[in-house]
């Protein structure tokens, strides 16, 4: 189906007067044919191949004229052969004329059917295109959204660091110098104001990681393998078992790829703490012949069932990235519990 319309598609390197002269020359081809095997051999059929042509890369008016020249090759064959020596000539004529009709009702035909298969081609190129569009809008308008929340996380993660940070150390420190300053005339007073400054030391320290986590810096790819090894490490802790294991070529090709896939174990990480109370937290790097790839596992309670996660951010913004990055992003129940996520993202991946 696909070669016929193909042929019966004008060629654009094939100008009106070469295809005209293929149709006259296929109509002339048959007329002798027509002539050479005499007027009890009938190649009514065959006449079609020029007329469809003709139909197909000129136009209805071009088929009709074509028809019409058919016929008369027809009844000039065999007229030369002698028909009229067998048959009368008015039903000659009235045999030819029948022909004629039954040429223009099929020329009829025929041109609607190629008209509306022209017209459904051209709704579909158009709907593709459309479609490639919207596509296409819909991935800026991810890239947008991913820069500007990274934007707003290292403004956030910035503001945390330099000023929140920064009024509870010199909060701690004052508070040291009242430590110091009662230590002699209230002890009680003082074991206070030293927990004070403990609290206060502790809350600059969460604070800081906290800034340290929003602050969205690229990551090379040479970084990659410390960044996430200092992730499960600082991961660790409060009865969770976090380990980083790296296995072949992890090397990505630019720092974008890698930015993405460090976010994605960062945000995988988090969900598992957040969601799935686990005792064990897995990241493991992995480098195949074509691509890198990230797995994440938990043993935790697993997924909750599609109806009842709620509208959280988080898996769809893992997917966005790894789409954003150039890789494609799993997300399901651990072989045995928990919840494993997969990030796999191709050597040459580099954002469009």
């Amino acid at each position: 189906m696909s070669r016929a319309l193909h042929l019966l598609t004008p060629q654009p390197g094939r100008s009106r007067h070469r295809s005209l002269l293929i149709v006259l020359l296929i109509a002339a081809g048959m007329g002798w044919i027509d002539y050479v095997t005499g007027i009890w051999v009938s190649l009514q059929f065959f006449y079609l191949v020029p007329i469809i042509l003709s139909v197909a890369w000129l136009g209805w008016r071009t088929g009709c004229a074509i028809a019409a020249l058919c016929v008369t090759a027809r009844f000039a064959g065999d007229y030369a052969d002698g028909i009229l020596n067998y048959i009368a000539p008015g039903a000659v004529a009235w045999n030819r004329l029948i022909d004629l009709g039954v040429c223009f009702i099929l020329i009829a035909l025929f041109h609607a059917l190629i008209t509306l298969q022209r017209q459904l081609e051209r709704r579909v190129e158009e709907r593709t295109t459309a479609l490639l569009e919207a596509a296409q809008a819909r991935h800026q308008l991810e890239q947008e959204l991913l820069v500007v929340a990274a934007n707003e996380r290292n403004s956030f993660g910035q503001e945390l660091h330099d000023d929140i940070c920064q009024h509870l150390v010199g909060t701690a420190l004052a508070a040291k110098v009242l430590a110091s300053q009662l230590a002699e005339r209230d002890p009680i007073a003082a074991r206070e104001a030293q927990t004070i400054v403990g609290l206060l030391e502790e809350g600059a320290d969460k604070t800081r990681k906290l800034a340290r986590g929003l602050l969205m810096a690229d990551i090379g790819p040479a970084e990659l393998v410390e960044k996430l090894a200092q992730l499960a490490s600082e991961t660790g802790g409060a009865g969770v078992n976090c380990r980083f294991h790296e296995t072949g070529d992890t090397t990505l090709d630019n720092a974008e790829a890698a930015s993405q896939l460090f976010r994605i174990a960062q945000e995988a990480v988090r969900n598992a703490l957040r969601h799935g109370a686990p005792r064990q937290i897995e990241i493991l790097l992995e480098g195949h012949a074509d691509a890198v790839s990230l797995t994440v596992t938990d043993d935790g309670r697993g997924l909750p069932p599609p109806d009842q996660r709620g509208s959280g951010m988080g898996l769809r913004i893992m997917s966005h990235r790894a789409a954003y990055a150039g890789g494609a992003l799993s997300v399901g129940p651990h072989a045995q519990r928990g919840t494993m996520v997969q990030c796999r993202l191709p050597f040459r991946a580099v954002p469009t």
